[in-house]
Parts: structure tokens; sequence; C-alpha cells
């Protein structure tokens, strides 16, 4: 997704009297989302959305034989290769009760996104707890993590 807009509108209900303002005015949250979608030209058929638009990068020049060698290296087959590839990121870890679900959660995401036609690839990032470092240096590194596990998102995901 390119882009999320947040913008507060305020509703009026219609009244019989245009120059008072309504007694009740409602207040609601429009959240609109915007994406860019790849268009793949072919004159003899209707515009169709390129859901592969980056990972395509990789899987269909020739001269990216050696990233291609690699995917069909973590068992990727031909088909796959013409598929859509989303990276599910998980924080999963053992040692934090907060987290240790997120592994079967990402299991469950991998799944869905297999089941609708594309090539899920879960990756790791760090994660630490508060509940367990607070008190000790360790808290220190609490926030620190937070961009830690922004960045490294945006890496992975901006290299491959």
């Amino acid at each position: 997704m390119q882009a999320t807009i947040l913008t507060l509108r305020t509703t009026v209900i219609p009244t019989n009297k245009p120059l008072i303002p309504p007694p009740n005015r409602r207040r609601c949250l429009l959240i609109t989302a915007q994406s860019q979608a790849a268009v793949t030209p072919d004159p003899s058929s209707p515009p169709t959305v390129k859901l592969n638009k980056y990972s395509s990068r990789v899987t269909e020049p020739k001269s990216q034989g050696g990233s291609q060698a690699m995917l069909y290296g973590v068992g990727l087959s031909e088909d796959d290769m013409s598929k859509p590839q989303v990276g599910i990121s998980s924080v999963w870890y053992e040692g934090n009760p907060c987290n240790m679900h997120l592994l079967k959660l990402s299991d469950e995401v991998k799944r869905g996104v297999e089941d609708s036609g594309m090539v899920g690839f879960r990756f790791n990032t760090v994660g630490v707890s508060d509940a367990i470092s607070m008190g000790t240096r360790g808290m220190s590194f609490s926030l620190q993590s937070r961009d830690l596990i922004a960045d490294s998102i945006e890496t992975v995901m901006g290299a491959q």
C-alpha cells in the first residue's frame, strides 16, 4: 500500500433551519486507502493488475539467474516464480510470553497468502520484552528496539 489517508469529517444532519447549526453533529473517521497498481498493457484484453510488480524484478529477468537459483533452492517451483511474493514479518520469540504465539500466527498468515495464490516468505526480526527487562539495564534497549524492528523489516522488504 502506497498511501493511507486519515481525515476527520463532520457529518451534519439535515435540518429545516439552515442558519442555526444542528444540535447534534456526529463526528466520524473516514479512512481511505490508496495503492498504485501496476497495469500490464494488453490491447486484446482489458487491463489487469500485475500483483507481482516487485517480485518479478527478481523472478523474470534472465540476468537474475543467480537470484532465481536461490529461490529454487528454498523450494519454489517454476509455477511459483510467476506468483507474487509476500513477506511476512514475525516478532516471534519463545522467551517472551507476549510474542511466543506469533510463530503460529505467522503460519496462519502464510497459509492464507498461499491459499490466495501467492508465495509467502516468513522472516523474523528482534523483539525486546519491556516486562522482562523492566528495572534492569536491558530496559535502555526497549525504545531503540522499535526503530530496529521497523528498520529490519524495511531492509528485508526493500532488498528482496
